[in-house]
């Protein structure tokens, strides 16, 4: 019994800790706003140039804001959301569920790809 009591605590204080370790990982060194530089389209859904068309354009993409690790677009249609880690990766889903992976480097460029049907080549840079 005192056995059990003793992994019951262990496992109260382990599953405490587990929130702290959650906000160590919370960064701020790459908040602020971000303008659109370029959308630019890489291949269609089947990766063939013929599938190309049904693709949105070449652009610029909405504007970028990052606030303590949490990143979003302000695109009105299809917008993204998502987390940016301490190194820079910043991960972004759509509603639909499209993933934007990219970077964010020391001179403040992000620079990833969303694969939605299509793949995109995107650039952000800080204001």
């Amino acid at each position: 019994m005192r056995n059990l009591a003793r992994v019951l605590c262990a496992l109260a204080a382990l599953t405490a800790s587990v929130p702290a370790l959650a906000q160590a990982q919370t960064t701020t060194a790459f908040d602020g706003t971000y303008r659109g530089v370029s959308r630019t389209i890489e291949g269609g859904s089947s990766g063939g140039s013929g599938s190309i068309r049904a693709c949105i354009s070449d652009g610029v993409p909405a504007t970028l804001i990052i606030t303590s690790g949490a990143a979003r677009n302000t695109a009105t249609q299809n917008p993204m959301q998502g987390s940016v880690t301490p190194q820079g990766v910043l991960v972004m889903r759509t509603q639909r569920g499209d993933v934007f992976q990219g970077q964010v480097d020391s001179r403040g460029t992000v620079t990833g790809r969303l694969n939605a049907g299509c793949s995109y080549q995107y650039v952000w840079q800080r204001q």
